[in-house]
């Protein structure tokens, strides 16, 4: 099934509902998790969002409560994680195969779904220097096993998402794409084909269209402490930053303490879902208005307080 019906599955059920809305809830990245998992996530108190339509590959309805459907496969959903809806927005979810045919990520070629903003919104237009989200299955978790290139030029760089690091490459499309805009006002290149290598088999492909650069993109170099309670603050160094900068630790919007070009202070918010004491894997994404969304590609921990 190709990644075209996938998507025009969920089109067609945002249109039936009418489309999401900003809010205040933030969707969970249900990608891979068995259908049963998948209600169970949504159904938590703390998330006050609902199952929405659910079915498979061919467009067919699938019962979400049927014992025989709850090792079903997620494989796509709507709204996209990490968007911010309102209380109470049904998610509406594709569902493929049982848990027991889905390939081992260890030793199966990768594949890929979409590629989307590294906030999860879904695209196929990047400009020149900024980061996407390839979106998959059987990616390396160590980043130097995954091979990126755009039309065979190799990636500006690639890091598995710390969260998810199987099914999502954060990459930066490189300068130097034959044909590819360089410059500010530069038309941009459609049909670029990005390919991802792993060390088992096949490689994947996708095609995008690459714009022009944009100057004075933001960068993330580094977030400190690399882990850090509930409630405190984290320094985040980079580039680019301004005034008007905001930041988000998984999907959550974080205070502010102080922000200038290069460092942003911010606190981490208090997740429902994270009891006190667990260590848990955080994207942290920094919004610079008039700017790609960027994310940090290191490692950082939000600590249950």
């Amino acid at each position: 099934m190709s990644s075209e019906l996938i998507n025009a599955i969920l089109d067609a059920l945002a249109q039936l509902q009418g489309g999401p809305g900003g809010g205040t809830q933030t969707v969970p990245n249900l990608f891979g998790s068995l259908l049963s998992e998948a209600r169970a996530i949504l159904l938590q108190p703390g998330r006050q969002l609902t199952l929405g339509f659910t079915l498979d590959v061919a467009g067919a309805a699938v019962d979400p409560l049927a014992a025989a459907n709850a090792n079903l496969v997620v494989l796509n959903q709507s709204p996209p994680a990490q968007m911010r809806v309102a209380p109470g927005t049904p998610i509406n979810l594709v569902v493929s195969r049982a848990a027991g045919s889905v390939p081992n990520p260890g030793n199966q070629p990768p594949t890929i779904s979409r590629t989307e903003t590294v906030s999860g919104v879904a695209s196929t237009s990047f400009a020149v220097n900024t980061p996407l989200a390839i979106v998959g299955t059987n990616f390396s978790a160590t980043a130097a096993q995954n091979t990126v290139t755009f039309n065979n030029v190799p990636a500006a760089s690639v890091n598995p998402d710390p969260v998810d690091p199987t099914r999502r490459l954060l990459v930066v499309v490189p300068a130097g794409i034959p044909g590819a805009p360089a410059t500010g006002g530069a038309p941009p290149l459609a049909g670029v084909t990005i390919r991802i290598v792993t060390p088992n088999g096949t490689p994947a492909t996708t095609q995008i269209t690459v714009t022009a650069p944009v100057a004075a993109q933001p960068t993330i170099t580094n977030v400190t402490p690399a882990a850090q309670l509930e409630g405190n603050n984290i320094t985040i160094t980079g580039t680019n930053f301004t005034a008007a900068a905001q930041v988000r630790i998984r999907g959550t919007t974080a205070a502010i303490v102080s922000a200038n070009a290069t460092t942003i202070v911010a606190t981490v918010p208090n997740f429902p879902d994270i009891p006190q004491g667990p260590v848990v894997a955080a994207t942290v994404i920094v919004s610079v208005p008039g700017f790609s969304d960027i994310a940090y590609t290191g490692t950082f921990n939000v600590v249950g307080a």
